[in-house]
């Protein structure tokens, strides 16, 4: 069985919509940012009593905008690390890693590479497009061109969400294997919420992680 994570009540309800009565698997909504993330997913792994074969974090993600290969609306992505982005020093738009002799940060999380991959032979095998690259995790949404092309040159990243390095460094203590997919909903540029596309965002990262989820059972 898979633990399945989301932020909120309509990313999680489009998936259980979508996926079928038969497989099995667990819900749970985290909430909203990394701290409640962090404590509604520790909370549930260290008093349930199932025996989880992995983690699948999933939702809705700002696309960066640098680059021709950038991502744009209603993109699948897969996570191949997740990057604390705005832990450290901030000079206005830009952020600096917190570093020091004396400090153990912990800001970069590798995922899983087997779930990755599965994942990856998943959705080419159903014909569904999709990019795998670095997510970068904020406590703040860029709401500037400026600020996520920062994130994202420093970072090499793809989009950012507010959730999945947190998901990632719980899995890590409990040994979980983790596996984060997303739908672009919005791109990161100066904020114009009309051009936001969340409803189709949510309904499609929903339909993709259900088809993701029936396929991981079955191996």
């Amino acid at each position: 069985m898979y633990l399945l994570t989301a932020a909120t009540p309509f990313e999680m309800e489009a998936l259980l919509r979508a996926c079928p009565s038969t497989v099995p698997c667990t819900p749970l909504v985290t909430g909203v940012g990394p701290v409640e993330t962090a404590v509604r997913l520790t909370a549930f792994a260290a008093t349930s009593s199932e025996s989880f074969r992995g983690v699948l974090n999933f939702g809705v993600a700002g696309a960066y905008c640098l680059g021709e290969n950038s991502a744009t609306l209603l993109d699948i992505c897969l996570a191949e690390r997740e990057i604390l982005g705005d832990l450290g020093i901030c000079y206005g738009e830009t952020m600096e890693p917190l570093r020091g002799e004396a400090l153990e940060i912990n800001d970069a999380f590798e995922l899983d590479s087997r779930l990755l991959h599965r994942a990856a032979t998943l959705l080419t095998g159903n014909n569904i497009p999709h990019r795998r690259g670095t997510f970068v995790t904020v406590n703040c949404v860029s709401g500037s061109r400026r600020r996520g092309d920062e994130l994202a040159r420093q970072h090499r990243a793809l989009c950012e969400n507010m959730e999945g390095a947190a998901a990632a460094r719980v899995c890590q203590q409990f040994g979980l294997p983790l596996l984060e997919l997303r739908c672009i909903s919005n791109l990161v540029e100066d904020r114009t919420l009309q051009n936001w596309r969340l409803r189709d965002a949510c309904a499609r990262c929903g339909e993709v992680a259900a088809l993701v989820i029936k396929g991981l059972q079955h191996d």
